[in-house]
């Protein structure tokens, strides 16, 4: 029998099973992102909150051993972080500790942006934490699709390609997504940990008519009333 590989499908289910993802964005993001098992934000109605399963240390067990991850076929990874931000230095590493059990290790390298950027680019890495901004149609594609801009591991599934295509002119939008995503859980191309999200933190009544969005949190500061205290 061959040893396990991140080619193999059921280690990459494995992997999903084993992250904690709401003790995670609990823990190291200081709950300013929601956890998400699909790449499409839970904010949405289009989130598919059917393929969803609360996390399980048991059901993460059985799928290693089924993995064969179980039996003593030690297997070490590789995984690759930014170190300009703390808090994905930190998730990073609470997820490798919580995924190297049973016969798998994963070690935590640290990289400035510059070394973080070109090992992505010679995929020098066995799994990299990253953050990935996507549009607001939710265009999977250049993450997953056969050579996608931002499909840094080379994965390639002509199955999911033929859904993402599908996905772009669907009238039924909730329903093409739900099959990506079933898809993607299926083949595990990529981990989704969370969303994160933009929060403005002000005292109560000290400003009015504050509409912040993703992109600028100050969005039409003109039309705010300050309200300064007295003295």
């Amino acid at each position: 029998a061959h040893p396990p590989t991140l080619s193999d499908a059921a280690v990459r289910r494995a992997l999903c099973l084993g992250i904690d993802r709401e003790q995670t964005v609990s823990a190291f993001l200081s709950g300013h992102a929601r956890a998400a098992q699909s790449p499409v934000s839970p904010a949405s109605a289009e989130y598919p909150r059917a393929l969803d399963s609360a996390y399980s240390y048991a059901a993460f067990q059985r799928a290693m051993a089924a993995a064969g991850l179980g039996a003593g076929e030690h297997m070490s990874l590789d995984m690759i972080v930014n170190e300009e931000s703390s808090f994905k230095v930190a998730a990073a590493r609470v997820i490798a500790a919580q995924l190297s059990a049973f016969d798998l290790k994963i070690s935590v390298r640290v990289l400035p942006w510059a070394d973080y950027a070109a090992a992505l680019a010679a995929r020098d890495f066995d799994l990299y934490y990253g953050e990935v901004k996507l549009t607001a149609d939710w265009d999977l594609r250049p993450l997953l699709s056969t050579g996608g801009a931002l499909n840094y591991g080379g994965y390639s599934d002509p199955a999911l390609d033929d859904l993402l295509a599908a996905c772009r002119g669907s009238e039924s939008r909730a329903a093409a997504l739900a099959a990506v995503c079933s898809r993607i859980q299926e083949q595990a191309p990529l981990l989704p940990i969370c969303f994160k999200t933009v929060s403005v933190l002000i005292q109560s009544g000290t400003v009015e008519n504050l509409t912040p969005t993703a992109a600028n949190p100050f969005y039409k500061w003109t039309d705010c009333t300050v309200n300064l205290r007295e003295g």
